[in-house]
């Protein structure tokens, strides 16, 4: 790392620190929304159905900027393009501050999603250049969110202790740290994007990638995954205060003990990957999600459910990575597959909330939690399947 910020100049310094102040920023909100979805539901009066939807509109923005960040940092310049669509973030957080209407508040979170989804893109774009493709730096950039991510509970506890409004309080603190970000960003240079003169698409390589099991495994396994990531994230600190099994306060702890177990996790998998192949890491961690969520769903005891909580960020926090790694001959050799993986699989995260919602509404939070496990099952096949074929190998 020390020759990583060596080799930076004053500038691309400057704009780093930008990219780690934002991907904090990011942390933060983002579980922030998970963290006070059960007082926003009750102080709007939302059922389970819209507060699963607004966790799978954020989703649907997510996936969908993917169609405009490339015009867009081309036509606007990469500056303005990162900070207008940045931006969002902080416009959605002040929409749902201000009004509670349904439709407001999931254009609010289609903002956040839209938004979530630029930064992603533009912040390891711009990483990945700078570090020559170095992949010490962008672990780094991808632990300041999780750090972002443990601080948010943490916040939204003591800022719900101060009373029945603590939530806004808790969002208007994000609110803050995400306005400071985009101002600091105001003053980053950054070299904007220009088409090469003549440019053409590059060969796509073709579509013979439909013909490869590994492919149809890997994105099984990749849109089962986010299935569970996404539900959790969004519906985890509900079901926690919902079922009765803990208190608001205890929910806050115990979802940020889910975050520093995915902080651990991401840097055990990276020590881990050296020494196995990415289908066995899938199969040990599969079979744990399903394993530590049936837990998760069942346990009522406090001890049972701060093992399942961090066992589940453990077996989760290497899974997309290894996933892409498990079919990374095929993505070599079509480039036009790695798009299409993407799109599919975001959509079992854009779905899934909705669906947990809907059973919420109609058997309790728990049992609509435990829809979840049908995931997990379906999570679990797929690494068999997808073992099976590399052992046939």
């Amino acid at each position: 790392m020390k020759a990583f910020f060596a080799s930076l100049g004053k500038q691309k310094t400057y704009v780093v620190a930008e990219l780690f102040l934002v991907y904090f920023a990011l942390g933060i909100g983002l579980i922030m929304l998970g963290s006070v979805l059960p007082q926003l539901r009750e102080a709007y009066a939302l059922d389970y159905k819209t507060g699963g939807t607004l966790l799978s509109v954020q989703s649907v923005g997510y996936l969908a900027v993917g169609l405009i960040t490339g015009t867009a940092s081309v036509k606007l310049g990469l500056k303005r393009a990162y900070l207008l669509l940045y931006a969002l973030m902080p416009v959605g957080f002040l929409m749902m501050l201000l009004y509670g209407a349904p439709l407001w508040l999931i254009a609010a979170m289609l903002l956040t999603g839209l938004a979530k989804g630029a930064v992603t893109d533009y912040n390891n774009r711009i990483m990945s250049d700078y570090s020559g493709g170095n992949a010490t730096p962008l672990n780094l950039l991808h632990a300041f969110f999780a750090i972002g991510a443990c601080v948010a509970p943490i916040l939204t506890l003591v800022c719900l202790q101060r009373g029945s409004n603590g939530w806004r309080l808790a969002m208007i603190a994000a609110l803050v740290l995400l306005i400071a970000a985009l101002v600091f960003g105001l003053f980053m240079h950054i070299e904007d994007e220009r088409p090469a003169e003549g440019y053409q698409t590059p060969a796509s390589g073709g579509f013979g990638f439909f013909r490869e099991h590994i492919f149809w495994q890997t994105t099984a396994i990749g849109f089962f995954y986010q299935a569970v990531e996404a539900s959790m994230m969004g519906w985890l600190t509900t079901f926690y205060i919902d079922s009765g099994a803990l208190d608001a306060s205890a929910a806050q702890i115990v979802t940020s003990l889910l975050w520093v177990a995915l902080l651990v996790g991401r840097f055990s998998c990276s020590l881990i990957a050296a020494h196995w192949k990415p289908w066995q890491m899938m199969l040990v961690m599969c079979t744990g999600i399903a394993a530590f969520l049936a837990l998760l769903v069942c346990a009522t005891a406090l001890p049972l459910l701060l093992i399942a909580t961090a066992g589940l960020g453990l077996c989760m926090s290497g899974m997309y990575g290894t996933s892409v790694s498990n079919a990374g001959d095929i993505f070599s050799r079509y480039p036009i597959c790695m798009g299409l993986f993407v799109s599919i699989t975001g959509v079992g995260g854009a779905v899934a909330p909705t669906v947990v919602g809907l059973a919420a509404d109609h058997v309790g939070i728990r049992f609509g939690f435990a829809m979840l496990l049908i995931a997990a099952i379906c999570l679990l096949a797929a690494a068999i399947l997808n073992a099976h074929t590399f052992r046939s190998k």
